[in-house]
């Protein structure tokens, strides 16, 4: 049994996505589908959560309404791999064994660390974005640290809510993803269920702000690994290149507290390096460039 739960703003998008579902999922799979109508009225997590308050099956999903599931009896495979383990909070289609404590997406690690199957494009024409199944791994399940927001399927019996505090439409992936972690429950993935998402990501101005607000809800609990085989040197090197992405981001979006702020934290995780006085030097002569031409 199994509720699913979108925070919509298209009619069009939801009403063919219901349609899907319905053609899709599995006659064995008793299912309600709950729209949470979202023209910009609040955060994803709160309608989330609102979602989750309506929900009476012990399995809600959570999606996006601009996909497309390709694959008859998706419902069953994902109720199969909840029964298979007690300990299994959250599975989803696409994530990632590590998150450093510098600001940044989940997909900001190496290749050998996502684990993904998604079709992005149309429903004609997609292309398929595979990590780890079927080269790392020959299994159909793997565990993860955190997982992407556009298919979240969780046990409800874990209590588990998205972290209002999170404002806005980024990083309530992430948020309940580490709270999983926290808890002591797994976050999988599978390849086993196959989407077209229509769209990515948008790295902009209010992701990088939402970035900030996670840091300063999470930071503590950071970095965190699943499984990983990073050096120890190798980690460092993630957490330098993550931190020096986002502060160029935010320096270009004109977010300048912001980007002082982390470098601030990245002079203070090598201090003896150059390279966050050349960071520094680099931003404010792009920045002179600019204002004078």
């Amino acid at each position: 049994m199994l509720s699913i739960v979108v925070s919509s703003y298209r009619e069009d998008f939801f009403q063919s996505l219901c349609n899907n579902i319905v053609a899709t999922i599995g006659e064995r799979v008793t299912h309600e589908i709950i729209q949470i109508k979202n023209p910009g009225l609040m955060g994803v997590c709160e309608a989330y959560n609102k979602g989750l308050g309506q929900s009476q099956y012990p399995y809600v999903l959570f999606l996006h309404e601009d996909l497309l599931f390709n694959s008859p009896g998706w419902g069953g495979r994902l109720l199969d791999i909840f029964e298979q383990d007690l300990q299994i909070g959250l599975v989803g289609v696409a994530g990632g064994l590590y998150k450093s404590k510098a600001p940044s997406s989940w997909w900001d690690i190496d290749d050998s660390d996502k684990y993904i199957y998604v079709r992005h494009g149309s429903r004609e024409e997609n292309e398929l974005m595979q990590y780890g199944f079927g080269a790392q791994t020959r299994t159909h399940i793997a565990e993860v640290l955190s997982l992407d927001g556009l298919f979240i399927a969780l046990r409800k019996s874990t209590g588990l809510r998205f972290n209002e505090r999170l404002k806005g439409y980024h990083q309530y992936d992430l948020g309940i993803s580490i709270d999983a972690h926290l808890k002591g429950y797994k976050a999988v993935c599978t390849d086993l269920i196959d989407i077209t998402h229509y769209s990515k990501g948008n790295i902009d101005k209010s992701w990088a702000e939402s970035a900030d607000v996670f840091f300063d809800l999470y930071a503590r609990h950071l970095p965190l690994y699943v499984s990983s085989d990073k050096s120890r040197q190798e980690k460092k090197q993630w957490e330098r290149k993550n931190y020096i992405q986002f502060i160029n981001g935010a320096w270009a979006m004109g977010l300048d507290r912001l980007a002082w702020k982390y470098w601030w934290r990245l002079f203070r995780l090598k201090p003896l390096s150059s390279k966050p006085f050349k960071l520094i030097k680099k931003l404010r002569k792009e920045r002179h460039n600019s204002c004078v031409t």
